[in-house]
């Protein structure tokens, strides 16, 4: 039964108002739950601790993003700072010890010079016992340095631009190794200064000897001029 809480009068428990006054009856907390309110209860319970939850995280996020903001700003004016310094010090070193702009200019177009034309020379080599290859390199490092040094208004050939060049190697009657040198006007090298693209003239003929000597002369004859004893590479 429910008792109206205003004037007592005892009302069937489906009744929502009392009978004697009209008020509305409140449900009798002694009265066992049915299944359904049990659940709707246990449900409710589970919402508001999942928006807890929720919140607890949120919260934690934006702290956590405000310390990351915080100390990124301060390791940026630290950088900031040292670099400054870094550059004052850098700036007062140089005013120590200041470098004419003709010195510098000229330091550069040295080393990009040597980087452009000089000539290795490698004595350990044994000439007797050469690759193909090594002859190869052997007779380019001697034109390349000719070329620099003759072409002077041309562009400088460089250890890179070998494939301006065709190497025929062959063995004459002495058993020396003779090497035909011609112009390969296909190269990107020979196009950049205007070669006959139609062309492969003859440079030169170079043989190593007996001895290991690389030298320079006309093929089927005797006059052969000895221009390096010792292995050269560009």
């Amino acid at each position: 039964m429910k008792k109206c809480p205003q004037c007592g009068f005892e009302n069937q428990p489906h009744n929502q108002f009392c009978k004697q006054c009209g008020a509305k009856l409140t449900a009798d907390e002694n009265q066992p739950m049915t299944r359904e309110a049990a659940k709707e209860k246990n449900s409710k319970q589970k919402r508001k601790v999942i928006y807890l939850v929720i919140a607890i995280i949120l919260i934690l996020i934006l702290v956590l993003f405000g310390i990351a903001q915080a100390t990124g700003k301060h390791s940026s004016k630290l950088s900031s700072s040292d670099t400054s310094k870094t550059e004052k010090k850098v700036s007062s070193t140089a005013k120590e010890a200041p470098r004419s702009p003709a010195s510098t200019s000229a330091n550069v177009a040295s080393s990009s010079s040597e980087r452009q034309t000089t000539v290795q020379t490698m004595p350990d080599v044994d000439t007797k016992n050469l690759t193909t290859h090594q002859v190869n390199r052997w007779v380019y490092a001697n034109i390349m340095a000719d070329w620099n040094k003759n072409n002077t208004n041309e562009p400088p050939l460089t250890s890179a631009d070998q494939d301006a060049f065709i190497f025929n190697q062959s063995t004459d009657d002495q058993g020396c190794v003779e090497i035909q040198v011609q112009e390969n006007h296909q190269s990107a090298f020979m196009k950049s200064i205007h070669a006959y693209p139609e062309s492969t003239p003859t440079i030169g003929w170079y043989r190593i000897n007996a001895q290991g000597y690389l030298q320079e002369g006309t093929p089927g004859s005797d006059n052969w001029n000895t221009i390096a004893q010792n292995y050269q590479e560009p």
